[in-house]
């Protein structure tokens, strides 16, 4: 008797700079476009690791949305604390918010007033 084993593909985009910046298995999103993706493992399970007996579903991104793995042509690395850092440091930063800007237009008609806060 023949055991039939069905694998599932998983899949990552990268950046220009070959950062990891999407992965999905063709499991749950058999749908996606894989035009441009690079096939990491063609004989992988239903949720997408990017290692074998890895974590499924992996965070692929730091809470500020930095990417935390790169592709070197054939493999998957983590990125080190140096690289993520200086993807950290070209953030720019937040715009004023709308209490920020209240603020700066009160404090400008008071000097231009006179007027004491």
């Amino acid at each position: 008797m023949t055991e039939f084993m069905f694998y599932n593909k998983h899949y990552i985009t990268v950046d220009e700079q070959n950062r990891v910046i999407d992965g999905w298995s063709d499991g749950p999103l058999r749908d996606k476009p894989t035009e441009g993706a690079v096939c990491i493992n063609n004989k992988g399970r239903y949720q997408f690791q990017l290692f074998p007996g890895g974590e499924e579903n992996p965070p692929l991104r730091t809470m500020d949305g930095i990417p935390l793995y790169k592709w070197d042509g054939e493999t998957v690395h983590k990125r080190s604390e140096e690289d993520i850092e200086a993807d950290r440091a070209l953030i720019p930063p937040p715009p004023p918010s709308e209490m920020e800007k209240l603020r700066a237009d009160v404090d400008y008609i008071a000097v231009m007033g006179g007027v004491d806060l």
